[in-house]
């Protein structure tokens, strides 16, 4: 009971601490042809990006595209105001002057809402609403002020000029993950009217949007959802002049075929079922990314290449652990009949490679695909749906730091199915590491998807999703000193635990044991009192003490999580080649936006190269980027850098005795009893 008692005062003091941190952005300044007065310039000078989603907007404030306008309705122009709820730019294609795209209406609300409708975590909407906005101090959205729900949207944006054209919304979801060009028109995949559905834009008809292709119907969706089938269409390509799509159905995944699309729901044909694909797609809510399933697919040397999610509960290596991607490639023969083959899977089905490519990774649910240079590039997608929901229902991050020690690895593959490490830590399978001089997450271990790829202008680019930003709560956690903290701190971090208990509970005879623990707290002690069991200068009597020991003991976890997060730099990271190999680094801090937390769709047109961002924070944003500044001598090249590299870490010497010389007494009082607790309960 005393354990359960301290997870829950955690679990609150966890989520106050965030109000004792800014989310202050800093912009480096340039010039564009590009409507927008934000900016970012690469540290070499070379990448210049504009955003040119309400360009006369700045960071920290509301965009999403779309301006809502109340009452469940959004339009493309009314006063500026934004959006909030279009979080992610989920998908985006360039097509003439414009950018086609697609947004997710409030993805990491719809996540919650999912985990306590389908896999059982029950809570209460408004507790739930409260607790996040006191952990993001307001920040992270968590619904419009008029209590609507705007659905997503399809759009087109004017490169030139920004203005947005609304070519698709409903009110039961209009939210469209993938998008490819076939014949002409433009399509995307996803769903409208809360179904798995293909879209289809034409823009020789005025942009006319329809939906084409039904992955399911009404009646065995429902059936499927009973089941606990997510049956969604993500997979979307051209092959070999065809038209390509991928669906789940009551029987698993199948893949289709069509070379005339626009005729509608009969004009495809089945090319792969579930059993073609070894039984290999994992298409239930309980499984990796939540069924992920057909996760890419693309056209490379003249065949189909298809990465798959696997990831089941009956095949988990362990408890913190889903079974890693597949890969698998098809080919038509003569007479139309596919034969596909793994490359990446289970060796007793011929694959040449075993799940994830190197049996010591064991972290990433699915693999991302692009091809550059006459190579098929592999990006790393880890599985962080289960571990932030075992975070925010059960305090646990044992599979956080899991993914957090392995973060993702990007492979090639040549043509005759070889393949090397560009950028990871060394293995046993790739003894000398990443041939680009990179450790796994580009050194970074908040880097847990390589989120998107493009092949630009003779270049590879490279974004990712940062785990950083939504860990921002912890984060501040460890990058604040806790044992230094104000009388007046204490006391405002107490109020707010005090209001969140209110919001659980406003009926004292309702009270869970654990929020009857918590007023006790506050009923049983002064604020003073408090301040000195938090700080470990006094423990109460009973059960309700929370000594520095007591806390420490209770998140072991969570010291992990804060080691990593102490080193992180909040904002999706983005990474540039032009051999393959050598990258260049352009972001590492979303674009000067922390909470940007990943780079989510490019867009290549024929003025630069276009950018969607995911932003639970303000909503997605669409920069664009070019590639025509000068580069600069990096730092400490030359004399001049290594005498000012010298003065620096001088300068650095001389603030950290400073600072030592100002925390003596806690410094020797704390170090200690820390260094005792990690040498008996974390290190091994």
């Amino acid at each position: 009971m005393k354990n359960r008692k301290f997870r829950a005062i955690l679990s609150v003091v966890l989520a106050s601490l965030m109000l004792l941190g800014s989310m202050s952005t800093a912009l480096a300044a340039n010039d564009f042809d590009f409507v927008g007065k934000v900016k970012y310039t690469s540290p070499n000078g070379v990448y210049n990006a504009t955003k040119i989603t309400h360009p006369n907007k700045d960071l920290g404030t509301v965009d999403g595209v779309v301006d809502y306008i109340g009452n469940s309705q959004v339009a493309a122009h009314d006063k500026g105001q934004g959006d909030r709820s279009q979080n992610y730019i989920w998908s985006a294609i360039g097509h003439g002057d414009y950018i086609y795209a697609s947004t997710n209406y409030s993805s990491m609300m719809s996540t919650l809402s999912f985990m306590g409708s389908v896999l059982g975590h029950k809570f209460d909407a408004n507790v739930m609403n409260t607790l996040l906005n006191t952990m993001f101090n307001g920040t992270f959205f968590v619904g419009v002020e008029d209590g609507g729900k705007p659905s997503g949207v399809l759009f087109k944006i004017n490169i030139k000029t920004a203005e947005v054209t609304v070519l698709m919304t409903n009110p039961k979801g209009c939210q469209l993950r993938n998008a490819t060009e076939y014949a002409g028109k433009i399509y995307f995949c996803g769903s409208v009217d809360g179904l798995p559905a293909v879209v289809q834009v034409d823009p020789a008809n005025n942009d006319k949007a329809e939906v084409i292709y039904r992955g399911i119907s009404l009646q065995d969706y429902y059936a499927a959802y009973q089941k606990g089938i997510s049956a969604a269409v993500r997979g979307i390509c051209e092959y070999d002049g065809k038209f390509i799509v991928s669906t789940i159905t009551l029987d698993g995944a199948q893949i289709l075929a069509s070379d005339h699309p626009w005729d509608g729901q009969d004009a495809f044909e089945v090319i792969a079922t579930q059993e073609d694909l070894f039984d290999y797609p994992a298409y239930r809510f309980q499984d990796s990314i939540y069924g992920g399933s057909i996760w890419e697919m693309v056209e490379f040397n003249n065949k189909l290449y298809v990465s798959i999610c696997t990831g089941r509960p009956e095949n988990k290596p362990d408890y913190n652990t889903m079974q890693s991607f597949a890969l698998v490639v098809g080919e038509p023969g003569a007479d139309g009949k596919w034969t596909w083959t793994p490359v990446i899977g289970n060796k007793d089905h011929g694959a040449k490679y075993t799940f994830g490519i190197d049996p010591e990774r064991t972290r990433a649910g699915a693999g991302v695909l692009n091809i550059y240079d006459g190579y098929l590039y592999i990006g790393e997608y880890n599985d962080e749906e289960i571990p932030l929901e075992r975070i925010i229902f059960d305090l646990d991050f044992d599979f956080m730091n899991a993914n957090f020690d392995q973060s993702v690895n990007l492979y090639r593959m040549d043509k005759d199915e070889n393949i090397e490490l560009i950028v990871g830590d060394a293995t046993e399978m790739f003894p000398e590491g990443g041939k680009s001089g990179f450790g796994s997450g580009f050194d970074r271990h908040e880097n847990q998807y390589i989120w998107r790829m493009a092949s630009y202008n003779g270049k590879l680019f490279v974004g990712t999703f940062d785990t950083s930003s939504l860990l921002q709560p912890i984060g501040q956690f460890v990058n604040k000193d806790i044992m230094k903290m104000t009388d007046e701190e204490w006391e405002s971090l107490f109020g707010y635990i005090q209001s969140f208990l209110d919001a659980t509970a406003p009926n004292e005879e309702e009270d869970s044991e654990e929020v009857a623990a918590m007023r006790d707290l506050f009923e049983d002690y002064t604020a003073d009192e408090l301040i000195e069991m938090a700080t470990g200068e006094e423990e109460a009597e009973g059960e309700t003490g929370m000594s520095l020991d007591v806390l420490l003991d209770t998140v072991a976890g969570l010291i992990k999580t804060a080691a990593y997060l102490s080193k992180a730099d909040r904002g999706f990271d983005l990474y540039v080649s032009e051999d393959g190999i050598n990258f260049e680094t352009i972001t590492t801090n979303g674009f000067g936006d922390p909470t940007n937390h990943g780079l989510r769709t490019f867009a290549v047109t024929e003025y630069g190269l276009g950018i969607g961002t995911a932003n639970p924070f303000w909503a997605g944003q669409i920069w664009m980027m070019t590639d025509d500044g000068e580069e600069v001598e990096p730092e400490g090249e030359g004399f001049y850098g290594i005498v000012t590299e010298f003065m620096d870490m001088v300068a650095g010497f001389i603030n950290f005795l400073q600072a030592l010389l100002e925390n003596f007494n806690t410094f020797f009082e704390f170090i200690p009893r820390l260094a005792d607790y990690v040498k008996t309960n974390i290190i091994k």
